[in-house]
């Protein structure tokens, strides 16, 4: 987009991104992240794989990956969210602390870049990145450094078009400084609310994810329908989530930690 000027509908979706990142938000972390990536899409015009990823780039493993694809929400499990069998990956670990995928990690600080104000158009369109790994027209990268070695960042690629311009690039650099925390409690998120879990409520929970109803949860374990609600409530409270949608994503995300 050539246009320099934000239009209404733009500012109502900064402020939408600013309220999700509020402190006190009632929702869990990945809910959150699910809305603002559908927010992100919207506001950067593009319809495609935007994604919150993690990667440590010593073990060249991708940590966390959570998405919104052609309208569908997803979170990667840790048994596939690695990129060994990816047909370019070799490429992309080639490419990595030349190109701007590790900003974060040689800066040390937060930053908001875009590939075609690293790269030409036509440099890009020879790049054993772009054609073995990245089809993208152009890709922001809204990233933040962890520890050494680790970071998260925010994916918007534009697979068609043209490449993303001053309006996108101000937008992300504006955005910023905002995002870091929401980011961080996603990727990384506190362990004390998990492991707070009651055995029975791990179960429950697991229950939960399959489908079933409080009444048949309550007739598999041999407790009333009422204390199902009541253990789903206190979990609810445990894992910062309103609903049992909300429980289910926080059950798949870390269920290797709530299976300790």
């Amino acid at each position: 987009m050539s246009d320099r000027s934000l239009t209404p509908r733009d500012y109502s979706l900064l402020r939408d991104i600013r309220d999700l990142t509020r402190a006190d938000h009632p929702e869990s972390p990945q809910e959150r992240v699910f809305q603002l990536l559908e927010h992100l899409e919207a506001l950067m015009g593009c319809e495609q794989d935007v994604s919150l990823q993690a990667y440590d780039s010593l073990r060249r493993a991708r940590q966390y990956n959570q998405w919104i694809e052609e309208g569908q929400r997803g979170i990667d499990s840790p048994e596939v969210v690695n990129l060994d069998d990816h047909p370019g990956i070799e490429a992309f670990w080639a490419a990595w602390w030349t190109s701007p995928c590790s900003l974060p990690e040689r800066t040390g600080v937060p930053v908001a870049v875009s590939l075609m104000s690293c790269y030409g158009e036509r440099e890009w369109g020879h790049t054993m990145l772009h054609t073995e790994y990245l089809p993208w027209t152009d890709e922001i990268l809204i990233g933040y450094p962890t520890t050494p070695g680790r970071s998260a960042r925010f994916l918007i690629p534009r697979a068609g078009g043209s490449i993303f311009g001053f309006r996108e690039l101000t937008l992300a650099e504006l955005l910023l400084p905002h995002l870091r925390t929401l980011v961080l409690e996603t990727v990384y998120p506190p362990e004390s609310a998990r492991r707070s879990l009651t055995a029975r409520q791990v179960e429950i929970l697991r229950q939960v994810s399959l489908g079933l109803t409080n009444r048949e949860i309550g007739r598999s374990v041999g407790i009333t329908e009422a204390t199902v609600r009541k253990h789903l409530e206190s979990a609810y409270r445990k894992l910062g989530v309103l609903s049992r949608t909300g429980a289910v994503t926080a059950l798949s995300t870390n269920s290797a930690t709530l299976a300790r």
